[in-house]
């Protein structure tokens, strides 16, 4: 049977409705892990061995935490290196008071309007059923891969995924496993999310910023609010914090940027010359494209402020008062360099920084390699009309926890992504039409089959 045949033949109803089986699972990550429910997890776990009989049959498995499955489907002794396919099963909360705002219930899976509706429809149970279903189709028809095929699908990527990817990284060092290339999460097919852009366009994700969460804290007298000093405790937070956004890190260039900017040109029409010349006129346009949360995003390394603190009463001056930031820190800074800015830009002002969570921007992936041209030819199979576009991602994947082990990471889920589905993820209405989910099982059942 043909590889085109194989992929024709996958039953789409049935995938559809793993797919809405999954969402049914409330697998919410929390920051505090004692709020986790983790027999919801269990019940995932089991849920994959009892809806996959082929992949439990054919590929090895092992937990790392007991809820982070690494499945092994191994070739025929062939010397080729493995690739590896990641997703991730847990979800975000539902926002306070917001399931009113849901035309399903958030856990509902439902099926309608030729879509499937709920938490992790997007983020991320379908690239995690998606790879199972390819992974479990190939199998019933016969298929033998050319090389090793490593399946990690992490449970707590919405909480920086250090006991699911970090530790399942940790291992593939030790075993000195080394990955032809790694496929996660984050780039797409985007038609309406750039203005002027005449052609879809396939973002795929080669780098990473940094994200890394700081605690700034700020002491001072205390008291009755009735005498106050010139300056207290939380107006001095509140002077950080101007000073911080008034001076933004400075703009700069990087090569993901870069290329994405220059091979979207011949269809971006009257940004055409601008985009083209990038390099040359960047210096002159970069305070134009800062205007821009999105492009302001892609040239420098952003603090956002995301959470406030200090006083118990209304009539007593704190001792204490915190603010948290979020850095997304960009190629070429790094956290330090990022903390030593709020420094620079805060003279005289006492104040300590405590890193929450730190991690450096990642590596750049070529664009260059084999892995990243079969991607493109695949893509354009699905899709001949889009355009294969490098980008920086700005949010975070479970894939940079794998740089020690492959040099070649690449973030792309085949799927078309409007600005009212990208408004979706983490938020409202989460929902991913059939034709996507059944484009994304199509892109691995190709990928893995030319593997």
């Amino acid at each position: 049977m043909s590889d085109s045949n194989i992929e024709k033949s996958f039953d789409l109803n049935s995938a559809v409705q793993h797919l809405a089986d999954s969402i049914k699972i409330k697998t919410i990550s929390y920051p505090d892990h004692e709020k986790m429910d983790f027999k919801l997890f269990d019940e995932f776990l089991l849920f994959l061995e009892n809806t996959y009989p082929n992949i439990k049959k054919a590929c090895k498995k092992e937990l790392v935490n007991g809820y982070c499955p690494i499945y092994i489907w191994e070739s025929q002794g062939n010397s080729n290196k493995p690739v590896l396919l990641l997703g991730h099963y847990d979800v975000v909360p539902i926002e306070k008071d917001s399931e009113a705002d849901w035309e399903e219930a958030p856990f509902s899976g439902t099926i309608k309007d030729d879509h499937i509706w709920g938490r992790g429809s997007l983020d991320d149970k379908n690239q995690v059923i998606a790879v199972m279903e390819a992974v479990e189709h190939l199998i019933s028809n016969g298929f033998k891969p050319e090389r090793d095929i490593y399946m990690v699908f992490g449970f707590d990527e919405e909480i920086g995924g250090m006991r699911g990817a970090e530790e399942a990284a940790r291992i593939f060092r030790e075993r000195n496993i080394e990955f032809e290339c790694v496929i996660d999460e984050g780039g797409c097919i985007i038609t309406d999310m750039l203005e002027g852009l005449t052609v879809p366009a396939a973002i795929i994700g080669i780098a990473e910023k940094g994200s890394t969460n700081i605690k700034i804290t700020v002491e001072d007298k205390g008291g009755h609010s009735s005498m106050p000093p010139g300056s207290t405790a939380i107006g001095t937070i509140a002077r950080i914090i101007s000073n911080v956004e008034n001076n933004p890190m400075p703009a700069r260039l990087t090569m993901p940027v870069k290329e994405m900017l220059k091979t979207m040109a011949p269809y971006m029409k009257e940004k055409k010359f601008v985009l083209k010349n990038i390099d040359r006129l960047f210096p002159i346009i970069s305070s134009m494209l800062a205007k821009s949360p999105l492009t302001n995003a892609l040239i420098r390394t952003t603090i956002a402020f995301t959470m406030n603190g200090g006083g118990d009463a209304p009539n007593v001056l704190p001792q204490k008062a915190w603010t948290v930031a979020n850095l997304r820190v960009l190629q070429g800074d790094s956290v330090d360099s990022t903390l030593e800015h709020i420094k620079k830009v805060n003279p005289g002002i006492n104040f300590q920084i405590e890193k929450m969570l730190a991690e450096e921007p990642s590596e750049i992936s070529s664009i260059d390699s084999e892995p990243y041209k079969i991607l493109g030819s695949i893509i354009n199979g699905i899709y001949p009309e889009a355009v294969i576009v490098p980008y920086l991602m700005i949010g975070g994947t479970d894939s940079r926890k794998y740089l020690g082990s492959c040099k070649n990471i690449y973030r792309f889920s085949a799927v078309i992504l409007t600005k009212k589905d990208n408004a979706s993820i983490h938020s409202s209405n989460e929902r991913i039409s059939i034709i996507n989910f059944s484009n994304m099982i199509c892109f691995y059942i190709r990928f893995l089959s030319l593997n």
